[in-house]
């Protein structure tokens, strides 16, 4: 299937800056007395912002000035503007607040465009205030925006209280399991306003933040979901030889990925296997994207494993997330436009990453207890390589806001033709009403599967108000893992 010069141009700029996850630890002591500038959550003392707190930079020319009060420069990409993170505690460990304890939050900052970069026509600079859930990995995976506000100003000193809807903590338990905020992030808002991605840029200064808590509110509690050590998976790190895809150049190399194993996996025991699931990232992304990893909690991901399998809504398998590019020289700072990398990961899929996976785990192979699922990009790879061009290997599949590239009808003949005798096991798709970049083809292709006979399990969510980022493929993510190997 080929790509369309439209959709190139338009992910391009929309998802190329979420591949940014580079979380900071708590390594410099900060002050503990009352700060000019700073953070300061409900009776807490004010804290400089520093390095120390920065949970996750999204922003470039970052200066942690000795007022306590932190400058940087976010840069337009699609919505994907950014900025920086911060942890709501001193202690990282201790960082946590319940919504439902808070009614506001007070922002205090100045800003202006830097000098050459502002679109002519370009709206006025507005920000909103993302809330980042204690088991989110970046300032894109795990948020809840309470509100984008707009300062009707080109440049200037700005103040504003946003207020806490009633409903938000029921917003933070539906994108987290739980009420709990671990950082947040005063986010540049670039999406739809007219700029110009990857030249527009805008230097903050961010003064003063104040969580209000509210009178007679309980003290913050930490989440706890029950399980033992026992009950949770392990990642780990894996590197499996593969060779450019891309150029003809049989040489091989190691490519890295992340592996979770589940509670219970001991690879002396071979005699019980486990079904094997790949995930796949969006344009511009790497196999860090989804936030998997063997550091702290694991990330978000690994939650709604562990606690799904724990209580048999979510039958064990060992999940792959992989960066779904087949090019050697493919970096999230390097080709992202190599669409032929993208295009030509089937054969890296079938003849490297599977092969291995299975001779290096105790794997149920077969089509029947495979699954491979993306978001944006990575689920129209899903349909395209998946379907398209590796049914005969895998048997469920998981498509997140999928890029398409050719229409419902086109794609179910090609298949038909590809694969006369062999049944789709199950189809999962989601996608938000509001993602301008590729819910215009989503009730076309749902309408079409769910009258396709090939289909023996298919399934779809629309998400009202779902634009195209992470709180959609979190809520894709956790809604397929329950479906697939029954």
């Amino acid at each position: 299937m080929k790509n369309t010069k439209r959709f190139v141009s338009i992910v391009c700029v929309a998802l190329l800056a979420l591949s940014f996850f580079g979380c900071q630890s708590n390594k410099e002591a900060v002050q503990t007395a009352d700060s000019a500038f700073g953070l300061k959550v409900g009776t807490n003392a004010r804290i400089p912002f520093t390095k120390a707190l920065t949970f996750d930079t999204v922003a470039s020319d970052v200066v942690y000035n000795d007022d306590g009060s932190v400058t940087y420069v976010a840069t337009a990409a699609g919505g994907a503007g950014g900025g920086l993170a911060f942890y709501l505690n001193e202690d990282v460990a201790a960082s946590i607040i319940n919504t439902a304890n808070y009614d506001s939050c007070d922002i205090e900052l100045s800003y202006a465009p830097v000098e050459g970069t502002w679109t002519a026509g370009a709206q006025d600079p507005g920000f909103c205030l993302r809330l980042l859930t204690s088991d989110s990995t970046g300032i894109f995976g795990g948020a809840v925006d309470v509100e984008y506000f707009d300062t009707g100003v080109l440049s200037g000193d700005y103040t504003y209280t946003v207020k806490f809807p009633e409903t938000l903590s029921s917003q933070v338990v539906d994108a987290a399991d739980y009420d709990g905020i671990k950082a947040f992030c005063i986010k540049f808002n670039d999406y739809q306003r007219g700029h110009t991605d990857n030249v527009d840029q805008l230097k903050v200064t961010i003064k003063k933040i104040t969580f209000n808590k509210k009178a007679g509110a309980p003290a913050d509690v930490p989440f706890d979901d029950g399980l033992t050590d026992a009950q949770r998976g392990k990642v780990i790190s894996i590197n499996y030889p593969t060779h450019d895809y891309t150029t003809g150049d049989t040489t091989s190399y190691d490519k890295h990925a992340w592996v979770y194993l589940p509670a219970g996996y001991n690879a002396a025991d071979t005699a019980t296997k486990y079904p094997v699931f790949v995930l796949l990232h969006g344009f511009g992304q790497n196999e860090n994207t989804w936030g998997l990893s063997d550091q702290g909690d694991g990330g978000k991901i690994k939650g709604y494993m562990d606690r799904g399998m724990a209580d048999g809504s979510v039958k064990p398998f060992i999940l792959v997330v992989a960066t779904g590019v087949a090019s050697r020289n493919w970096g999230p700072n390097g080709a992202g436009d190599d669409f032929n990398g993208y295009n030509a990961f089937g054969g890296e899929l079938r003849n490297d990453l599977l092969p291995y996976v299975y001779a290096n785990f105790n794997c149920a192979e077969g089509r029947d207890n495979t699954a491979l699922a993306g978001l944006s990009m990575g689920g129209g790879q899903t349909l395209s390589i998946g379907i398209g061009e590796c049914l005969d290997i895998v048997g469920n599949f998981g498509a997140f806001s999928a890029a398409t590239f050719v229409g419902s009808r086109d794609f179910m003949a090609q298949v038909n033709s590809t694969f006369p005798d062999t049944k789709i096991n199950t189809l999962y798709m989601i996608c938000g009403d509001a993602d301008f970049l590729v819910y215009s083809s989503f009730p076309e292709f749902t309408g079409a599967f769910s009258s396709w006979d090939k289909i023996e399990d298919f399934s779809f969510d629309t998400v009202p108000g779902g634009t195209h980022d992470f709180p959609v493929w979190f809520k894709g993510f956790k809604n397929f893992i329950t479906k697939i190997f029954k």
